[in-house]
């Protein structure tokens, strides 16, 4: 009885139960083919099940009310579609979306294949939620509005928009697909869309715009894909996208990416990518379209020049924005690159942090004392580039040319004095330096004796067949004066590094002695002193040691205290000996100069300590004392003998007492 009561009891909730519950219980409604005519999709006949392709025609509207899903079977044969001649209105509300899936159990990418917008006019999807497609939109010489919607997991891609005569607003909407495989967000092809306030996250390219067209992206977050923005051989205009994420720090992928395009960025932020921007030489038209954007805190306009004449760029400090804590390439070519430049000069760069530093395309460019570090290729030649580096350290395996008529030249400053045999200046002396027989300057020391720096070349990298190769120059440099001569002039320069060069008047000045220890005429010099000899100016070591000459002495043990100071011992010497010493005139310079003439000093060793012979003294000695004792004990026997005496006289004197 209790069992039938309750079975009553559910009979009873299926029947009164409103709608939604209703609808829940009830079957899916089947739909495919073409439609007769204009045809709503409503809630209470929802969900829907696509069995095979649905056509709209043109003419016809088929209209998706909100809250309403749309399930494409996937048993096989599969992939459907829903082609639109017509008209879409599929319009949701915020927290009642209309919904496109798959209807398999355990969904995945491309369960279905596309919504088919041809030819369609004044199609609407808002407030759609679109899931486990192929191509989720595929908008065909149409422009619908697109907005609002959330597109996922799409196979291939979210949108695709193709030309001509295509121009949708595509707004406001969440696209999310996979980063791996190459899945796209959002691709247009010869169409002109209006892409605006989107946020595309975790999509393989972001917006990949290509083969013509000229749509508008703007505000839009493209974020965490792996190419966030990728253009070929079409003209958009970029305004006021964030744009940050995308790839990898050292391993790839960029913020955008332009191809053979003429591309316009307004106020973009770009930050965090792998690679900032790839701006090659085919998209080098872009740069004239272009202002206000940053790449990593860095504006564009730093880092890329189309077309500078004869400038000079101030000191600059790039480092792909590390320092104020960005991560990833700044730019895919340089942090300083130049595109169809003349005579462009950068004063004291200091560049590191990117892949590349510095990137010529047909450009002049000299690259002077500048700081380089932490790249992959210091420097980047193709199209005919002629790129000179003016003290700055050039490692030839961090250089990339690519054209035979292209060259890296690396120069250095060098700075050249005159000086006097002592070291003094000598202004208003010529100095005439050469590289490969050709003048480079020709001037004359200033009061200090030096020169203005010249600059000359150390060589020239080029490229033959698949290598490089390295061309090095040949630089002399010489001194003038009337009636003097200078040493070692002229010479060859090696300029690998900027230096300076000294130009010394040629010693013809004979050298003497200065002075001697012990002094001439010195007495009581110890046995065993060092002698020591101070000559005027620095003497070869070898002649002058084989001068010395210590007359009945051997000359030994030298020590050179400094270029112009010699001290020796003597071998063996003797107390109380005159010593004498020569210098001969075969003694020189380290110019050659012999001695003005032989020196001669001398001096006398102290004499020997004196000696005295101590066996007489002791004889003496031990002789008077001797006679001292005898005189003491012969005192001592009269005294007592005196005693005796005088008591045996008196022996009355006892009988009385």
């Amino acid at each position: 009885m209790r069992r039938a009561g309750l079975v009553l009891l559910v009979l009873l909730l299926l029947v009164w139960t409103p709608t939604p519950f209703t609808r829940t219980a009830t079957a899916l409604t089947p739909v495919s083919g073409v439609l007769p005519g204009n045809t709503t999709w409503s809630l209470t006949g929802s969900p829907y099940l696509v069995t095979s392709d649905v056509t709209v025609p043109g003419g016809v509207t088929l209209t998706v009310e909100s809250g309403v899903q749309v399930r494409f079977d996937t048993a096989p044969p599969a992939s459907h579609s829903i082609l639109v001649l017509g008209t879409l209105v599929s319009v949701g509300r915020q927290g009642l979306n209309v919904l496109f899936t798959s209807n398999d159990s355990f969904p995945d990418r491309n369960d279905w294949v596309s919504i088919i917008l041809q030819g369609s006019s004044a199609s609407v999807i808002e407030h759609t939620t679109l899931i486990w497609g192929s191509t989720a939109l595929d908008v065909r010489q149409s422009s619908p509005r697109i907005a609002n919607n959330t597109i996922l997991e799409s196979g291939l891609r979210a949108i695709q928009v193709i030309g001509p005569d295509a121009a949708p607003v595509i707004e406001g909407n969440f696209i999310q697909t996979q980063l791996l495989n190459q899945r796209t967000g959002i691709i247009t092809q010869e169409a002109d869309p209006l892409i605006r306030d989107n946020f595309l996250q975790d999509n393989y390219f972001g917006i990949f715009v290509y083969l013509g067209g000229s749509p508008r992206i703007e505000n839009n977050t493209i974020r965490n894909g792996w190419r966030g923005v990728l253009v070929v051989s079409a003209d958009p205009v970029l305004v006021n996208n964030t744009i940050e994420g995308n790839g990898l720090p050292d391993l790839g992928g960029s913020g955008i990416l332009l191809f053979d395009s003429a591309a316009t960025l307004i106020d973009n932020t770009i930050r965090d990518n792998g690679v900032g921007v790839d701006i090659p030489y085919s998209a080098k038209e872009t740069l004239a379209r272009s202002r206000g954007n940053t790449v990593n805190g860095v504006p564009l306009e730093t880092m890329y020049r189309y077309r500078a004449r004869d400038a000079v760029v101030a000191p600059l400090d790039l480092d792909s924005g590390h320092r104020a804590g960005y991560t990833g390439n700044a730019s895919q070519q340089g942090l300083l690159t130049c595109y169809d430049c003349v005579n462009v000069t950068f004063r004291g760069p200091r560049l590191r942090n990117n892949e590349v530093l510095v990137w010529a395309s047909n450009s002049s460019v000299l690259v002077a004392n500048a700081t380089l570090a932490n790249a992959t290729r210091d420097f980047y030649l193709e199209d005919i580039s002629q790129v000179a580096a003016l003290n700055t350290t050039v490692r030839t395996d961090r250089v990339n040319i690519t054209d035979e008529r292209s060259s890296l030249t690396v120069r250095n400053f060098l700075d050249v004095r005159a000086e006097t045999e002592t070291g003094g200046p000598l202004p208003g002396t010529r100095i005439r330096v050469a590289q490969d027989g050709v003048s480079v300057g020709d001037r004359a020391t200033g009061p200090d004796g030096w020169t203005r720096w010249f600059v000359a070349a150390y060589g020239v990298l080029g490229l033959a067949g698949q290598s490089l190769f390295f061309t090095p120059s040949a630089v002399t440099a010489s001194v003038t004066s009337p009636g003097r001569t200078f040493q070692d002039s002229p010479r060859t320069v090696d300029m690998s590094r900027s230096h300076a060069e000294v130009f010394r008047l040629a010693d013809r000045t004979a050298p003497w002695v200065l002075s001697t220890v012990p002094e001439n005429d010195a007495v009581g010099v110890r046995l065993g002193s060092r002698i020591t000899i101070f000559f005027t100016e620095a003497m070869n070591r070898t002649t002058t040691e084989a001068a010395i000459v210590v007359v009945g002495f051997a000359a030994e043990d030298f020590v050179w205290e400094d270029a112009s100071t010699l001290s020796f011992r003597i071998r063996d010497p003797r107390y109380g000996a005159t010593v004498y010493v020569e210098v001969l005139d075969t003694a020189t310079d380290v110019a050659g100069n012999p001695l003005a003439d032989t020196h001669l000093f001398t001096f006398d060793l102290e004499r020997a300590p004196r000696q005295v012979d101590l066996v007489p003294i002791w004889g003496t000695s031990i002789g008077i004392l001797a006679v001292g004792l005898l005189a003491v004990l012969w005192r001592r026997s009269r005294s007592r003998a005196k005693t005796l005496g005088q008591e045996e006289g008196d022996p009355g004197e006892d009988g009385e007492g």
